[in-house]
């Protein structure tokens, strides 16, 4: 049994996952997220060097960290989802991302990485704690997370997958704070934010002292 996902809907229906999130409504939730994390990645891409994709699905993010990075290793535990993000690296002539079908939680970590990053996998994740503390041990100079945002948008996404029987767990804005202790974390809303609603999606990014530091330094 998986012990991360195997509450995640697109691990018995992967083909669908694509079509998912090329529908308009949610496109459009999905380039506000894009852009604020392709601007941390832009961040943290300095010197080129390795990064952790957990969860990557069918691979939305990898093909950009794979063009920041010189290496990027790509785990993926759904064997569907790693065979279609593996035809999609292959079109794109990628030949710098190892993709890894295992479970995140029971992996050996090669080495360490600049940057780990895990997007939509949290929705799915009851405790999060001990996940993001083993992507806190890989990275060197920050992670990027994600997760579903307490208020109305979460209620609704959260709504709508019960009606698929899964369970979405939802985070007040300060709960990445303490998934890190000692880091510092700085958080984003994004996706529906309004002068009257929270934004249906966390963006965090968390920085290791030494690394926070060394931003305020330069």
């Amino acid at each position: 049994m998986s012990t991360i996902n195997s509450n995640n809907p697109y691990r018995r229906a992967a083909g669908l996952y694509d079509l998912n999130l090329a529908l308009p409504f949610i496109s459009a939730i999905r380039r506000q997220e894009a852009r604020a994390i392709a601007d941390l990645i832009g961040r943290y891409a300095e010197g080129a060097g390795r990064a952790l994709e957990v969860g990557p699905g069918t691979g939305f993010y990898t093909l950009m960290l794979a063009r920041a990075f010189r290496e990027v290793v790509a785990v993926e535990e759904c064997e569907a989802m790693a065979r279609i993000l593996s035809d999609k690296l292959a079109a794109a002539g990628m030949d710098n991302v190892m993709l890894v079908n295992h479970d995140f939680l029971r992996l050996r970590l090669d080495g360490q990485f600049d940057l780990a990053v895990a997007i939509g996998v949290l929705d799915y994740i009851a405790d999060p704690a001990p996940f993001v503390a083993k992507l806190c041990a890989a990275a060197r100079r920050a992670v990027i997370l994600t997760a579903p945002q307490r208020g109305l948008w979460g209620a609704c996404f959260a709504a709508a997958a019960r009606l698929r029987g899964i369970a979405v767990h939802r985070h007040h804005g300060c709960a990445p704070n303490a998934w890190a202790p000692g880091w510092r974390c700085a958080v984003t809303e994004v996706g529906l934010k309004t002068r009257f609603t929270r934004g249906l999606t966390l963006v965090a990014a968390l920085e290791p002292p030494q690394e926070a530091d060394r931003v305020r330094a330069a």
